[in-house]
Parts: C-alpha cells; structure tokens; sequence
C-alpha cells in the first residue's frame, strides 16, 4: 500500500499544502488563505480552513482518495501551543508535527542537515539546529523590539535618515525623493501622517525598505550606511546562534532566506563578514527547496526515510512545480 506524506507552509499570506510519495515525488498540491496569528479573534477558526483546505485541494490534485499520513511536518509563522492544538486534529497523520517556519527555512538551506538560516522578510530570525538536535534562535522580537535587519526596520532606518536630512540634522540624502515617489505622496509630513493614523500598514511601510538599495546605487552614504548595518545585524544573529550551538569553530552552514537579501547586495556582502567573524568557516546558501517542499522533507526524515541524492532531486522537481523558493 502506498505511503503519503504531507508537508505544509503557512503564513501571512497564504497556505500550500504538498503531498508527496516516500520517494519524494509529487502528487499534489493544496493552496488556500492565511493561518498565522491564532490569537486574534477568529484566528483558529481561520487556521483550521487554511489547513483543511489547503490539504483537501492537495487530494484533489493528486486524483487520491484521502487516507492518513504516514507523517506531516507542518511549518507555520508563529508556529506554538495553540496552533498545534488549533490544528491537530485537522490532520491525519501517524507522525506529526508543527513548528515555527524558521525550522523549514533551514530545511530549504541545508537539505536538512544541522546549519544556522537567517530570515530577512518583513521581520527577521536567525534558527540553528546541531548535530545532536539542540536549537537556538536570535533576534525574531518583532517589529517594535527588535527584528532589526528586516525590511520594516530598513524602511524605518531609511524614513528617519531623510527627516534628518530634511531638518539640518544630518545629511541630505537622495532617500527623501525616493521615499515620497514610492510611497506616492507629496512631503515627508504626509508620509508621517499616513504612517502614524494608520493608513499605511506595516507591510506596506516594509515595502519602501526597496528604496535604500536604489539610493545606494547612486551613492548615497545615507542609504549605505542603512545596508550595511542591516547586514551587520543580521550576521550578528546568526553568529550568536552559531555560538550558542557550538558550531562556530568548525564548518557550517548558513543559509539566507528573505527579499532583503535578494534586493541588496551591500546586505549581503556584509552579512557574510559579519557571520565569518564568528565562524571564520561559514558557507553560504539559498533555498534549495519551496517552504512547503522543505516540510515534505522533515515529514519524510520524521518518518524514518532516508535521504538519499535520488530523494532530493524529486524534491528539487517538486520544489520547481509548487513555486517561488
């Protein structure tokens, strides 16, 4: 009888179930809304359509009657107690299990095996997983305590460096224009309005992180000085969870995940510095794998399978089907 495994990727935005076969094969996939922040009101009830549905549309892609699963590894954005227990029953699985997406991260950079992953979206979080399956985390302290690095904090660097500029108080620098262009408003007074009332959310104000590698382009040290702190601080977390793990001295595996490593190279160049002063053996890596394929792959290592070169590349053929890395 043949064995189904179900991985699942579920975040701000939307949720995709996979379904693959104990060779890694594709058979189906699932997609359908949001299933984070468990603690809002109707946030469960919301978590257990996406899950539900996500994973009914799965079947129905894979042409299969459902049955239970030999394991499912679920990964969802503020993965915790209540969203395990919001969400249990709404699987059947032999083996089961829900964590945080920062373990998928990792998963899609190291192919599972033990590393550090750094994500560099809205938010930031540096994960670590060693050889005996001890873990860490650093930074992941949202948006008004910490996750410095990420976009939200790159576009609030950026805003506060142009109204320096603007006052007297710092340098003028090519940001403001850029800032007020992207933003589509006409002075940086109605860029705070609409940052204060409200009006613009958090992830639209992460969006305007893009300008400062445009402005970098061009020179501007204002923006500069932004990426490379960026870079700095997200190298930072993942040196101190190198550390914590005792993984600093030998070779490791850091994988970068997030579009603000995609949009600047200043971030990048100096994350790799930053990370190589703590561990002077760093390797870098993207993602191998979409977050939902890296899920099949811990449904299948909790399961027992082994991992073997010809697995992976059925995954890599899957990961090509499902979508964006």
């Amino acid at each position: 009888m043949p064995r189904f495994y179900l991985g699942i990727d579920g975040g701000q935005t939307a949720t995709t179930a996979v379904i693959c076969d104990e060779a890694g094969s594709l058979l189906g996939v699932g997609r359908a809304g949001p299933a984070d922040h468990v603690w809002e009101p109707g946030g469960v009830a919301r978590a257990r359509r996406a899950v539900t549905g996500s994973v009914s549309r799965a079947w129905r892609a894979a042409g299969a009657r459902p049955v239970t699963f030999e394991a499912a590894f679920l990964g969802m954005t503020g993965g915790n107690e209540r969203t395990v227990a919001a969400i249990r029953r709404s699987v059947r699985a032999r083996q089961f299990r829900l964590e945080n997406d920062a373990v998928t991260a990792l998963a899609c950079t190291t192919e599972g095996k033990p590393g550090v992953v750094v994500i560099a979206g809205t938010g930031t979080i540096a994960y670590g997983e060693n050889a005996r399956g001890r873990t860490e985390t650093a930074s992941g302290w949202g948006y008004l305590l910490g996750d410095e690095g990420g976009g939200f904090w790159i576009a609030r660097q950026a805003i506060a460096a142009a109204c320096r500029g603007h006052d007297g108080r710092g340098e003028r620098t090519a940001l403001e224009g850029l800032l007020l262009e992207a933003a589509g408003v006409d002075g940086l007074w109605e860029l705070h309005r609409l940052i204060y009332s409200g009006r613009m959310s958090r992830a639209e104000m992460a969006g305007l992180a893009a300008v400062a590698p445009r402005a970098a382009a061009r020179g501007d040290r204002a923006a500069r000085r932004v990426l490379v702190q960026a870079g700095r601080e997200l190298g930072l977390a993942a040196g101190v969870v190198a550390r914590k793990l005792g993984m600093a001295r030998g070779r490791l595996r850091v994988g970068m995940v997030g579009g603000v490593f995609g949009g600047s190279e200043e971030v990048r160049r100096d994350f790799r510095r930053e990370v190589r002063r703590h561990a002077p053996r760093a390797e870098f890596s993207e993602a191998r794998f979409a977050p939902a394929v890296g899920s099949v792959l811990l449904a299948l290592k909790l399961a027992g399978v082994r991992i073997t070169p010809g697995l992976l590349g059925n995954l890599d053929a899957a990961s090509a089907a499902v979508g964006p890395k």
